[in-house]
């Protein structure tokens, strides 16, 4: 009897305890997982690993990946964030992108004898949107028949913040707007309030020129002729300017089209562009972009194809990307690719249309 209640305490005593035995469970399952996470991040890390090297190979071995990724870069390259433009290329050709960018022709219209304002009425009504498409892009054109309605119209400027379209037209009374100038966005936020280059509204300049030789001064006179080039402010007076302001490139000139190589180097984006036909007519270019609306964007070819299609005398390109807007009909009717919350950018300004002659001859900032 002795014998058995030792052997039972012993044997008992022999056997983990029951924390013990908890704590050991514990660590088996904490091995399973760290090598089950182990595991997963080796085939992970394997796997984008080599993505990475068949996307290099493909975008530098392939024709079709090296046009796309070229494509990529020019995209990238004209916008804020150009410096990444830089990791997607090699040294000589992003050379080769900036160069496209920075080396646009400009070329100086004068009041040209092509343009001629038709007077009276306009059986059409002053104003006429189309939906417009594309390969890869959507969007509209706004065709003014009265070139005496557009003027540039300065936006309300708030610290460095601009002015929403939405504000600006019911603000002065016009019915259709788009953006017009680029602005200085040093911290990425959209502010919009410093124009980029000449901005010069009723005669009076309000932000003085840039004086690179790629930019183009886009102005109208008082009777509604469109003039494009390099001039000096006192050069626009002499042409009896009264709203001028900078972009680029240039489109169309003298009825020309000024991108006669490749797509124009400036990738693919949402785009805005000015343009005039023979008669007056003054057209608006508004291009939907980065995927809104079903739409990638168009490259600056394919919106100086759409100008010459409408038959433009002269064009040039406005500021593109999220910038882009068309406002009409109280509303904004294009899809601005902007992250802002209320779907679209502060402006510096934008080209606006009057109801007729009387109001748009009114208007003084």
């Amino acid at each position: 009897m002795e014998f058995d209640r030792y052997r039972r305490r012993d044997s008992a005593n022999s056997r983990p305890s029951r924390k013990r035995r908890r704590g050991q469970e514990r660590r088996r399952v904490l091995r399973a997982v760290w090598r089950t996470t182990w595991i997963a991040f080796l085939g992970l890390s394997s796997f984008v690993v080599l993505t990475f090297v068949a996307l290099v190979a493909i975008g530098t071995l392939t024709p079709w990946g090296n046009a796309t990724r070229m494509m990529l870069a020019e995209t990238v390259a004209s916008t804020r964030h150009y410096r990444l433009a830089r990791y997607m290329t090699s040294a000589p050709e992003y050379a080769q992108i900036v160069k496209a960018i920075d080396g646009t022709k400009v070329v100086n219209t004068g009041i040209t004898n092509v343009v001629r304002v038709a007077g009276g009425n306009f059986t059409e009504g002053p104003v006429r949107i189309q939906k417009i498409s594309g390969k890869g892009y959507n969007g509209f054109v706004v065709l003014i028949h009265d070139p005496r309605l557009v003027r540039l119209v300065e936006a309300k400027i708030t610290g460095d913040e601009g002015e929403y379209i939405t504000s600006m037209a019911p603000r002065v009374g016009a019915v259709v707007g788009i953006n017009a100038s680029g602005f200085e966005d040093p911290n990425g936020e959209g502010w919009g309030g410093i124009p980029v280059g000449l901005e010069m509204v009723g005669y009076r300049v309000i932000n003085p020129m840039r004086t690179d030789n790629n930019w183009t001064t886009v102005g109208f006179t008082a009777q509604g002729v469109m003039v494009m080039g390099r001039y000096s402010t006192q050069e626009l007076y002499s042409l009896k300017v009264r709203d001028a302001m900078q972009f680029r490139p240039e489109l169309v000139v003298n009825g020309q089209p000024m991108i006669t190589v490749g797509d124009g180097g400036w990738g693919i984006d949402p785009r805005t562009a000015i343009g005039q036909t023979g008669d007056g007519t003054v057209l608006f270019v508004v291009i939907n972009g980065r995927f809104r609306a079903g739409s990638i964007g168009a490259t600056q070819k394919q919106v100086m194809d759409v100008m010459l299609q409408y038959h433009a005398v002269n064009a040039c390109a406005m500021d593109g990307g999220s910038s882009s807007v068309l406002y009409a009909m109280h509303k904004i009717l294009n899809s601005p690719s902007t992250i802002d919350p209320n779907g679209e950018r502060h402006l510096p300004d934008a080209w606006m249309v009057f109801p007729d002659p009387t109001s748009a001859a009114k208007y003084a900032p």
